[in-house]
Parts: C-alpha cells; structure tokens; sequence
C-alpha cells in the first residue's frame, strides 16, 4: 500500500491483520533495507506490526528533493501517514537507522507510547565528531553514486556485520539481494541528510519520561556500549542484550528478537 505526503510516496505493508483495539507497532528498517526485513519474523497477533520503507528506499520515493530526506521531515511525513490510518497511538521500533529515526521521533512525539531500539544510538554528542563523521558519510555516499555493487561488497565485509557470515547461504543472499535491489540516488540522500553525523545529538533528551527498551546483539560491542551509556543518562531505559547475535539481531535471532520486543510491549500495556 502507498501514501503520498508532499512530494514523497511512501511504501507500507501490514505484517499483521490489523485490530483497532490492539496496540499499533510501527517498524523502521534500517540503511539499505526495507520493510521486507521485517516482514518473515513470527509476529504474534496480539499485536499490530505496520512495516515502512524509508524515503529513498524499497518502492518508496527515490528522486525527489533532497530536503525531503531531512529526519525532521521524514518524521512529519510519517506522522501524517500514520494520522491518514487513523492510528492516534502506537509504539515505534527500529532498527538502526530506522531506530536513530524512531528515538527523534519518538521523544518528540506525545502520540508514541513507548519505543524499541535495535543496535541504535541517540547521534552523537561533540559537534566534532559529527563533523567527522559527515565527511565519512559524504565519502561513502560517493562511493555509493560511483558503484553500488562495489559499495554493496564492501559494506558486508564491514566488522559490524562479521556475525552474519554464520547464517545460512539463503540469508546472506536475501539480504545481498535487497541491497543490491536499491537505487544509488536514495542511498546517497539518506546518508547526506540524515547521516549519524547531520543529525541532531538526542544525548540530553533521554531523560523524556517515554518508555524505552534499547536492545543490542552480544557481539556487538560498539550498541552494547552505547546502550548502557543511555541508560547511564536515564536509568528507567532498559537494556537487553540478546545472545549469540551481531547487529542486526532480528535476522540472527527472530525468535528470541519476538519475544524480546512482545514481552516488553506486554509490561507497557
């Protein structure tokens, strides 16, 4: 299904039958993703899981202004989707990228009730080191405009994915797959405009009284760290760290991932 806001299109897919009466948890994937990340994961249906592909990726808008790619923006876009399907109050979960988007957004947003991390941060703090890390960002976006495929070989060799070369060769293909499937223009714009480094630190807003579980795989040391320093700033975060997972836990762990994320939900409601 689609929804137009301004200029930009956006994709989104119901994982779960929807029920009004049910709790509404909106997915974010993370760069070089799409909803379909999230789409084979053993969903309950005590729940409603609405999947988005973000701008500049899936079958949502690519070539349209850059400003459209700002995380403000997007954050306005994706409210006013949510408020087109009636939807007054829902959880946010995202997973890196996407949960960098679901903590601005979800601080910010009196409408969200609680949101869940995976492998994500609140930005960073020092102006400098966000300084250096758009010029990291702009130099991978070329990277990326020169040669996706080149981009796509390197980015899986990357030590923050080592954990994945353990599953199966139908996994790492599926995944190779939906990287490869994305156009070099939305991938590009996503990290010149809502990179780590543009955007906005969320280090001193964690004290937000919003529910928040920050969840990061047991060989990801960099999330591990970076979850306990937020909990550091708001003890009330709760912090999970599942085993034998990298990254991306959802696609190492689905089903503890699930249960992680729906007992969680449980305790909220």
């Amino acid at each position: 299904m689609f929804k137009t806001v301004d200029e930009v299109t956006y994709y989104y897919q119901w994982l779960t039958p929807y029920h009004r009466e049910k709790a509404t948890i909106v997915c974010l994937h993370g760069f070089t993703g799409t909803s379909n990340t999230f789409a084979n994961l053993p969903w309950s249906t005590d729940f409603n899981y609405l999947a988005i592909d973000m701008i500049g990726h899936g079958k949502s808008s690519v070539f349209v202004h850059p400003e459209n790619y700002e995380m403000t923006t997007v954050i306005r876009h994706l409210k006013e989707l949510l408020t087109s399907l009636d939807i007054p109050t829902y959880f946010l979960l995202g997973y890196s990228m996407g949960g960098r988007l679901a903590l601005a957004w979800g601080i910010e947003d009196s409408n969200v009730q609680g949101i869940l991390l995976e492998s994500a941060s609140p930005g960073l703090a020092g102006k400098d080191a966000r300084q250096q890390r758009c010029e990291q960002d702009d130099a991978l976006a070329q990277r990326i405009l020169l040669n996706l495929p080149d981009f796509v070989a390197y980015w899986e060799e990357l030590p923050l994915f080592s954990s994945q070369k353990c599953l199966s060769n139908e996994k790492r293909t599926n995944v190779r797959s939906e990287r490869l499937s994305q156009q070099s223009y939305g991938l590009a714009m996503s990290l010149y405009m809502m990179g780590t480094g543009r955007q906005a630190s969320y280090w001193d807003k964690l004290v937000a009284d919003k529910p928040i579980l920050a969840m990061t795989g047991a060989f990801d040391t960099k999330f591990q760290h970076i979850s306990q320093q937020m909990k550091e700033k708001n003890p009330k975060i709760r912090v999970a760290q599942i085993s034998d997972a990298g990254h991306c836990i959802h696609l190492e762990q689905p089903q503890v991932f699930v249960e992680f994320v729906e007992h969680w939900l449980k305790e909220q409601l």
